[in-house]
């Protein structure tokens, strides 16, 4: 067979083979079914995670309940709400518990890892000042950070025992009442403090907000895990008058979640996940 007729012999062979091929593809009715299904039906409203496998229905009807403003913002970027919530989740409880004047702590509880901040390169108004040694490369970060901006700030308050905010509280309802006391002054077992990852600094009072140093914080305490804790015009919510000096620590998971979905407010924030943790877990 000489060149020419060997070459238009291998054409004829494929043409004959690719028809074959072509033709048990197309009397196979069920090739290919699934991947038309899907084309039809587009994606499935489905966020998975390694812990967390909720779909948008699930997730619309766990939120229903929630702020509007909550809503939108989650259902804005189901995903991204998701990998952050889980990543609130994995922290040790310390990190999320709600501890408000619904949600005491038990008066036994404190933190078996306190260290003396005076053993620190800080600035004290105290030198029996106390937290958890969770904070402390945060704390530490912070006030480097402050330094370099030529601010410096002045750590005033931190762990307090269930015994101390008890002697605390009883003094200011003998001197302000108690109604009036209650707005500013947590009763024992109710206050952050007892976590021992919750620092008040400078003046303990308005005025700190005017200060460098209070400004500073409000901008950049988050990209710490600083949280502040009662927020100007949130009474209602938090329980407490506005307090600029109050930082509580959550990480910095925490403090990326709270901005990104609970519009800045700590407390709806833990009273969400105080709400739906055991759900979020199961899932």
């Amino acid at each position: 067979m000489n060149y020419p007729i060997r070459i238009w012999f291998l054409f004829v062979l494929i043409t004959v083979l690719f028809t074959v091929s072509c033709s048990a593809e197309s009397s196979n009715p069920n090739k290919s079914t699934e991947a038309e299904k899907e084309m039809k039906s587009g994606p499935q409203p489905v966020f998975p995670h390694p812990e967390i496998d909720i779909s948008l229905t699930q997730l619309k009807k766990l939120i229903d309940s929630e702020p509007v403003f909550v809503q939108e913002t989650i259902l804005a970027r189901p995903q991204y709400f998701l990998e952050l919530a889980q990543q609130f989740l994995d922290l040790p409880s310390w990190a999320g518990v709600l501890v408000d004047k619904d949600h005491p702590l038990p008066e036994e509880y404190a933190p078996d890892d306190l260290v003396l901040l005076s053993n620190y390169p800080l600035t004290l108004n105290r030198s029996d000042l106390r937290l958890s040694r969770v904070c402390m490369p945060s704390v530490l970060a912070m006030t480097e950070a402050a330094r370099i901006d030529n601010i410096e700030l002045v750590y005033s308050s931190a762990f307090r025992s269930y015994s101390y905010q008890q002697g605390l509280y009883e003094r200011y309802v003998d001197r302000h009442g108690q109604k009036e006391a209650d707005r500013f002054s947590a009763r024992p077992g109710t206050s952050q403090h007892q976590l021992g990852t919750t620092i008040d600094f400078g003046s303990i009072s308005p005025e700190f907000g005017d200060t460098p140093a209070g400004q500073w914080l409000r901008k950049e305490a988050w990209k710490y895990g600083f949280s502040l804790s009662y927020p100007e015009g949130e009474e209602k919510l938090t329980g407490y008058m506005f307090e600029i000096w109050h930082y509580r620590y959550i990480t910095p998971s925490g403090t990326r979640l709270e901005r990104e979905f609970f519009g800045g407010l700590q407390q709806h924030m833990l009273e969400f996940f105080h709400r739906h943790r055991n759900f979020l877990e199961n899932q």
